[in-house]
Order: C-alpha cells, then structure tokens, then sequence
C-alpha cells in the first residue's frame, strides 16, 4: 500500500491513494482521546497530514501505532504498491480538504456505517498492483548511476590525460638557439684569423647587437663588410 519516498537521508514517508488515507484517518481518530496530553507529534501529524496536504512520515506512523498497540488494536501496516493518479497528485490543497472531508463523514456516521467504510476501502486496498519498482531498488539504482556518472567523468579525464602524454613525444621539438660567441672573443678572433671560410663561421656564432659593435673594431674591410650583413640577416 502507498509510494514509499525519502524526506531527508534515512527518514522515509508514505504518499497514499484515497482508500489507504481513510484507514489512516479512523486508525488516528480511534486513538487520538487515548494520546497522552503534552505530546508533540500529534500537532506535527494533523499540522502536515490535514492542514498542509503532505504524505505521512514514517516515524509518525510509528508513534500512532505504538499508541494503538497499547490499546491491544490493530497495527496500520503499509507496503509499496504502485501508485494511481491520487497518490501522483501534487495538489496538496485538495489532499487536505479530502482528508478533513472524510474525517468530518467518519465522525458524522454511526459505528456500523463508518465499519462499512473501513472494511469497503481494505478491500480497495488489497486491489492495489505491487511497485514497478520498489524505492530501495530505485534508490540503489539512482546511486549505481550517479557513481557511474563519475567514473565516466573521471575515464574520460584519464584518457585526454594520456593521449596528451603519448601524442607530447610526437611534437617536434623547438630548435634549441645556437650560443651566441661572446663579443670580446669573437673581435680577437676576427682580428687573427685569415681564412674566409673561418671568419664565417666566427661571424655566425655571434648575435646580431654583437656583429653591429664589432663593426667599430675591426679593420678589415671585408670583415666589416661580413658583419654589417651578419646584423641585418638578422634584424
């Protein structure tokens, strides 16, 4: 009987068709002369049960059956069944003034007619189709999902991790700058050397800047020459 749901983490509540709200209602009208004053989940119970239109928490069923288990009465069992178009309703304005309107028609009739109501919506009750699933299975599939959801997140990091890893070796490499020859070393050289081919290579080692200062200190025509080019290749 009803739709079982969670409020909050471990406090679960029942969402009821019609005929199962009527046991629940002659189940508390029963005992409620024989609740003992100052107790507080009585007003917690009608506050969301018949002003507010809300489903039933467990833990208030509990203590309406602990009162009817010590008046040696019948427990108010509900199990899951699947749920009709009362029990989906969000419309908990109409649920509310339901509730009142029944509990106003079982006060307001004799003892055999409101024993007909009550036996009458038991075998409703009995006519209702088990869960499609039940919400333990739901839950457990919910979490199985959501834990899936993040073990897929976090595959899917792990393979753009490594395919950047495999594919970084794959990358051509900066061509590292060749060192540039110091300008004091490279002017002695340059003064000293003979062979053209030699002065190039001197020439090449040397920075742009470099090639341009040593222009002033160098003699050779040719050498100058060499430099002057050295520096505008490279601006």
């Amino acid at each position: 009987m009803a739709r079982k749901w969670e409020i909050n983490e471990g406090v679960y509540a029942w969402n009821m068709e019609q005929c199962e709200e009527l046991l629940l209602i002659a189940g508390y009208e029963e005992i409620k002369p024989n609740i003992a004053p100052g107790l507080k989940w009585p007003d917690e119970f009608e506050n969301h049960f018949y002003q507010h239109g809300n489903g039933i928490a467990c833990y208030l069923l509990d203590e309406i059956n602990a009162v009817r288990r010590r008046l040696v009465l019948p427990r108010l069992d509900y199990q899951e069944t699947d749920v009709l178009e009362y029990g989906r309703s969000t419309n908990k304005l109409m649920k509310s003034e339901t509730r009142r309107r029944v509990r106003a028609d079982l006060a307001s009739v004799g003892l055999d007619s409101r024993q007909k109501m009550v036996a009458r919506a038991l075998e409703e009750t009995k006519a209702l189709v088990p869960p499609h699933i039940p919400y333990e299975e739901y839950k457990s599939r919910r979490q199985q999902f959501s834990a899936d959801s993040l073990l897929s997140r976090a595959e899917v990091a792990r393979r753009v991790r490594a395919s950047q890893q495999a594919t970084a070796p794959l990358l051509a490499p900066e061509p590292a700058k060749p060192a540039s020859l110091p300008l004091e070393k490279a002017v002695v050289m340059l003064k000293y050397a003979k062979d053209p081919e030699l002065r190039s290579g001197i020439i090449a080692k040397m920075s742009s800047d470099d090639a341009l200062l040593a222009v002033e200190k160098i003699d050779d025509t040719d050498v100058r020459d060499a430099l002057i080019r050295h520096s505008l290749a490279a601006a």
